[in-house]
């Protein structure tokens, strides 16, 4: 996949996006953590999935971690 950058997403798009992205299985299984805090990440807390050049990393909606995220 090349990289797009993606500014919203609907919640009905997630699961082809995660396919898209091989992390289906993981995501539906629990093993997605955020990069900040190491908090689980569900459908009712994900707040946004970015690129650090080399992997795919996710964010949860807790405060703290908000400020985190890299911005380009």
């Amino acid at each position: 996949m090349s990289e797009k950058m993606i500014q919203t997403i609907y919640d009905e798009d997630l699961p082809k996006l995660l396919s898209d992205l091989g992390l289906k299985g993981d995501f539906d299984n629990g093993l997605i953590k955020c990069s900040f805090c190491g908090e689980t990440i569900t459908k009712d807390n994900l707040l946004t999935i970015f690129s650090d050049g080399i992997e795919i990393k996710f964010s949860c909606n807790k405060e703290s971690c908000r400020g985190k995220i890299p911005k380009k």
